[in-house]
């Protein structure tokens, strides 16, 4: 319990808890003039209450004011200084306009602050995934007013009502860095443990079969061949791939940068340029249909019908695959298409390509460093996850040359 004699009258004392899946503020409970701790009085019951931070309230120049204070352990002093503040405005020793709280930042101010950031310094589809994480989910969960009361309990219950929403462990990861990172920026560091963090399995990588290869590339035409050994040979992502320029491909050495594109408005992932070595087998080709082109407008390689970057690209793997008929016969789309009725199958995708690239690359001797560099990863654990397909892959050979593969025969 905690004592408000002698000044609760001026500054009460509430707390936001959540009642019935909605959260309210609620008069705390007292008993001998002392508060009890997560008690407070609903529809005149006493109820416990654990969840949600503490507030105060008071009335300045005729106006109810509220104050987010945090814990339990702050509320008691918090209220007691609020108190002189507002005896002190009262009797015309301080003005009532200069509030303690004008050099605070607001929870809401420092989440627009920093997605303005993000939209003028990331890729558009980075600064939706930032909006949704901050905009949506932070606000609805953070029931504090400014961003420095932020402790470890608010990360914590920002998890759970991630979890709460459906979202998966690497999900709720990949979220969790983006409110770390907000909190950062104003000086609040360290605030959770290590072991806190959603603990995930990283999938491996699905990669193309070879068999796989050989009956798309058997289906596809000249120019679907040419686009889809691109990116077997480039490991390029889709929109580097969509963005991918003449000038890109160094005839001469063998190479194939990813660069910035400004009249595109494109520009790498992690802001980062590099160069991947290709086939020379695949320069020949490329080659040849720099040659089928020439006089064609387009500076782009693969460009759509009218010479723009094309956002269907996704879609030339899948209808090469249909028409090789390596359909599963399974899939059905969130649209409520079945791969069974045409190139809507869930196994053939694009960036499967890229996929099949770095572990083909590493069953052949590349180092992993090399590779994180032709890959654009920042970090080396992203291209780490593709050891993974390796070993499963390689396994198979040992585990057939072993002398337990003679008993099951």
């Amino acid at each position: 319990m905690a004592r408000t004699k002698g000044y609760a009258e001026r500054v009460n004392v509430l707390k936001k808890v959540r009642v019935n899946g909605s959260w309210k503020l609620a008069s705390v409970l007292e008993r001998n003039g002392k508060i009890v701790r997560d008690h407070v009085l609903i529809s005149g019951n006493d109820e416990h209450h654990p969840e949600g931070g503490y507030y105060l309230e008071w009335y300045q120049e005729g106006k109810r004011r509220r104050k987010a204070v945090g814990d339990f352990s702050e509320v008691i002093e918090a209220a007691r200084r609020k108190s002189i503040e507002v005896n002190a405005q009262k009797a015309g020793i301080i003005d009532a306009s200069q509030g303690v709280e004008q050099h605070r930042v607001t929870i809401s101010q420092a989440i627009d602050k920093y997605l303005d950031f993000i939209k003028d310094h990331r890729k558009q589809r980075t600064y939706l995934t930032y909006r949704y994480t901050l905009d949506k989910l932070l606000k609805q969960s953070y029931q504090r007013s400014f961003v420095d009361q932020v402790t470890r309990e608010d990360i914590l219950q920002f998890m759970t009502d991630c979890y709460k929403r459906g979202l998966g462990k690497r999900t709720v990861y990949d979220k969790l860095v983006v409110v770390l990172q907000l909190f950062k920026r104003h000086g609040k560091t360290k605030l959770i443990e290590p072991t806190d963090w959603p603990d995930y399995d990283e999938i491996i990588r699905p990669i193309y079969e070879a068999e796989e290869i050989a009956a798309m590339l058997k289906h596809a035409d000249q120019n679907e061949s040419i686009f889809l050994k691109f990116l077997l040979g480039s490991g390029f992502r889709d929109r580097e791939v969509r963005y991918v320029a003449w000038r890109d491909i160094d005839f001469r050495n063998s190479l194939a940068r990813v660069t910035i594109k400004p009249l595109w408005g494109f520009g790498p992932k992690n802001l980062e340029e590099r160069s991947v070595p290709l086939p020379s087998a695949l320069i020949e080709h490329l080659q040849k249909l720099r040659q089928r082109r020439n006089g064609l407008p387009s500076q782009l390689v693969f460009p759509n019908s009218k010479g723009h970057p094309d956002s269907e690209n996704d879609m030339i793997v899948k209808r090469v695959a249909e028409r090789a008929k390596l359909n599963c016969g399974q899939c059905v789309t969130k649209h409520g298409n079945k791969c069974s009725e045409g190139p809507y199958c869930r196994h053939f995708f694009l960036h499967k390509f890229r996929h099949t690239f770095a572990t083909e690359h590493l069953r052949h001797g590349v180092d992993i460093r090399t590779l994180q560099r032709w890959m654009g990863h920042r970090d080396i654990n992203s291209t780490m996850v593709y050891l993974k397909g390796l070993q499963s892959k390689d396994a198979l050979a040992k585990v057939n040359a072993g002398a337990l593969a003679q008993y099951v025969a």
